[in-house]
């Protein structure tokens, strides 16, 4: 009988989750990871999702959408500060085409296509 332990399935779980995201350059040349939804801790999920709602939603406002825009870039990025600068400097059809290639690269069944 297999006995599970938590460092193995941790350490399975940071394996994992390094390798998912789409790879981006910031302005200042940090390298990013924009996560997956599923690989977002706690906080960051709850942002993420309310953020993607705004931006989906046509209920709301565009100008309430553009900064969903971008908070939900930041929400997903492994180093929010760098990407905070590189969104701020960026005009919004810059800021879609992000949006849509993490979009694309976290959609389910994209990575196997």
């Amino acid at each position: 009988m297999t006995t599970l332990n938590y460092a193995d399935l941790d350490a399975e779980a940071r394996r994992t989750e390094h390798g998912t995201g789409l790879p981006f350059v910031a302005k200042s040349g940090k390298k990013i990871k924009l996560r997956t939804i599923e690989t977002l801790p706690g906080a960051d999920l709850n942002a993420a999702l309310a953020l993607l709602d705004l931006v989906q939603s046509k209920k709301v406002s565009n100008e309430r959408r553009i900064g969903a825009i971008s908070g939900l870039l930041v929400a997903v990025a492994s180093h929010k500060k760098a990407m905070r600068e590189t969104v701020d400097a960026l005009p919004l059809p810059e800021q879609m085409k992000i949006l849509e290639g993490w979009m694309e690269h976290a959609a389910p069944g994209e990575a196997a296509a």
